[in-house]
């Protein structure tokens, strides 16, 4: 699941978690906790930052944007069954947007689960899915950091979402071997066979026309296109390229043109070509 090694060196549960999302770059946590979730902000690091949301979907939404600006997984903490119930109108956006999240949702104690306590999740894993591409509740409160290690590693290969994590109220404070992060490799290479057919069928068109999808976004591709529009061009006029999405199920632009005064004669509707 992760670098998990035996060590005589052992932290809290909570201080390997942190150190783990250090390591990752993400030290800023989205949510709206409740009491199952306190322990986790016990001695809170300096150099997290906390935001706090009125609502479960403010939160994940907040996430998921933020998620998009920096090209990493945005952390979300919401209350057990309840709250992760409120988010899930946003959790399914995220999911739709190829958004990374890791959200991790608070659990009665492990001792007192037999007895169905108020607000427990029961099945608490099944809950999210199949909007989330990974979820788990660790069965040992010493597996939490490695579950939410894989809860990051998962989230960020491609196609990037949402994972989710349960963990119950007493496991912040048990003890545990530190986690060593791992180095995630997310570069996704198309079939060199099936690109070299490409490019022989847009070398024999006229007059090729390019519709692209909200992935050169999230890929950062919008360069790479342009150029390849311009290889193509035929004629004396600029290459023209579309960028068609599947709105609203994605924040992606559903109508932009290149170049900029580009202009359609009639109206086009969003994911359309």
């Amino acid at each position: 699941m992760s670098g998990h090694r035996p060590s005589t060196r052992q932290l809290a549960v909570r201080d390997a978690v942190f150190d783990l999302f250090r390591a990752f770059g993400t030290t800023t946590i989205f949510g709206n906790p409740g009491s199952t979730e306190l322990p986790m902000f016990r001695d809170f690091p300096a150099d997290f930052r906390y935001v706090l949301a009125l609502q479960e979907v403010v939160a994940v939404g907040m996430a998921d944007g933020y998620a998009q600006a920096t090209r990493n997984a945005g952390l979300v903490n919401l209350h057990s069954a309840t709250g992760l119930g409120h988010s899930l109108g946003a959790v399914f956006t995220a999911y739709k947007n190829q958004a990374p999240l890791v959200i991790i949702a608070g659990q009665q104690a492990r001792s007192i689960l037999p007895f169905e306590p108020f607000l427990y999740a029961e099945r608490a894993a099944e809950f999210p899915r199949p909007y989330v591409k990974w979820a788990c509740e660790p069965a040992r409160a010493e597996d939490v950091p490695a579950a939410i290690a894989r809860g990051y590693y998962t989230a960020m290969q491609p196609p990037r979402g949402p994972t989710f994590v349960s963990v119950p109220v007493d496991d912040w404070d048990r003890h545990c071997d530190p986690v060593e992060p791992r180095r995630l490799g997310t570069a996704v290479r198309g079939d060199p066979e099936l690109l070299a057919e490409m490019a022989e069928a847009l070398a024999a068109c006229a007059q090729p026309a390019f519709v692209v999808g909200a992935a050169v976004a999230r890929d950062d591709a919008w360069d790479e296109v342009i150029a390849l529009a311009g290889r193509h061009r035929r004629g004396c006029g600029p290459p023209r390229i579309r960028v068609a999405t599947a709105s609203p199920r994605t924040t992606r632009c559903s109508e932009v043109f290149w170049p900029p005064t580009a202009k359609r004669s009639s109206p086009v509707s969003p994911g359309t070509t």
